[in-house]
């Protein structure tokens, strides 16, 4: 037979149990959150790289370089005028269809034969001054002189930001639209345009430029001189040499600047006198251009008109939009119905 014998522990005895086992689970819980702790910051740590990593591709593959901000977020109809904001924010509205502006170094700038005078924004020998700003809503042009003297035509439905004056060593402006640029030559200063998906460098030439921030395709065509053209992606900036004669685009879902000729390059500047000539373009993008011109909306089923034949042609932009429909829709065999500002093409 086994028994055991119990003896009664005393208070000091149970205390001193109490506290040590108290100290061991302090230590205990201690240790647990400390691994806890690390096996957090681990896993931070990782994802943290993983970010950091994914960020920097992400920058590395779409980075637009310094691209321009406009302070007009969207382009207005015809039922607004051409508006210039100056660098010191004054706003002049310029009401004409078609606007000749000339951009002085000292003075201000001249808006059809009207001399605007400002106060010039404080800028140290070391930065580029802040820009002008000028909008073209849809169904109106501007020709602008800038204060090198180079001209730049812009078309319909386009944002241009410029210098009151060039300084540093560079001359360089942004645009958000189409713009035809005959360049003053400074063989030390060369002249730069910005846009969302191409730039293109210059020392003197002439060239035209469509790169609306709404299109999938920017164009530049060449037609006299020679420039260099590249994307402010990173895997993407070697520039490209063009040539009189030649086209470069940039698709912005694949991702590549390509150059072919274009013997044909007059046509892309013809709507500076208000002609449209296209050859073998889709339907949807001569829709497109009138669109912006005459400030009217399409309506359509966008796979039939994207399956429909290329077309070529010429539209005189100064007959009316009911006469420039008539014809093309000869062109294309289409039949559309005007409402109000509205087409729709059956």
């Amino acid at each position: 037979m086994f028994w055991i014998k119990k003896e009664q522990l005393n208070a000091d005895v149970k205390h001193n149990l109490w506290l040590t086992i108290r100290e061991f689970n302090k230590t205990l819980k201690k240790e647990s959150k400390s691994i806890q702790l690390k096996l957090i910051a681990r896993y931070a740590a990782s994802v943290l790289i993983i970010i950091s990593l994914s960020s920097i591709l992400y920058l590395s593959f779409f980075n637009q370089g310094d691209e321009y901000i406009f302070s007009e977020a969207n382009i207005k109809g015809n039922t607004e005028n051409t508006m210039l904001t100056l660098a010191n924010g004054q706003k002049i509205e310029v009401k004409k269809e078609q606007s000749n502006i000339t951009v002085l170094k000292n003075e201000g700038v001249v808006i059809d034969e009207t001399l605007h005078d400002y106060e010039s924004v404080a800028s140290s020998s070391n930065k580029e001054l802040p820009l002008n700003e000028l909008v073209i809503p849809f169904g109106k042009k501007a020709e602008l002189v800038l204060s090198d003297g180079t001209k730049v035509w812009l078309n319909a439905g386009t944002r241009f930001a410029f210098p009151q004056e060039f300084i540093g060593k560079k001359r360089k402006v942004f645009l958000d639209g189409e713009g035809y640029f005959e360049v003053a030559k400074n063989a030390k200063k060369p002249f730069i345009v910005s846009s969302r998906n191409m730039n293109v460098e210059v020392l003197g030439t002439k060239f035209n430029m469509s790169s609306y921030s709404s299109d999938d395709l920017c164009e530049t065509v060449l037609l006299e001189g020679s420039v260099n053209v590249w994307n402010d992606n990173k895997f993407l900036k070697d520039k490209v040499q063009m040539m009189p004669n030649q086209k470069a685009t940039f698709n912005t879902l694949e991702k590549e600047i390509k150059v072919v000729a274009e013997p044909d390059a007059q046509n892309y500047i013809a709507w500076v006198e208000g002609l449209y000539k296209f050859k073998n373009e889709n339907l949807e993008q001569v829709l497109t251009k009138i669109g912006r011109y005459y400030n009217m909306s399409f309506f359509y089923d966008s796979d039939k008109i994207k399956s429909a034949l290329p077309i070529s042609g010429k539209l005189d932009l100064q007959d009316s939009f009911e006469e420039v429909m008539l014809t093309l829709s000869k062109v294309a065999q289409i039949e559309y119905k005007i409402e109000g500002q509205n087409v729709i093409i059956n």
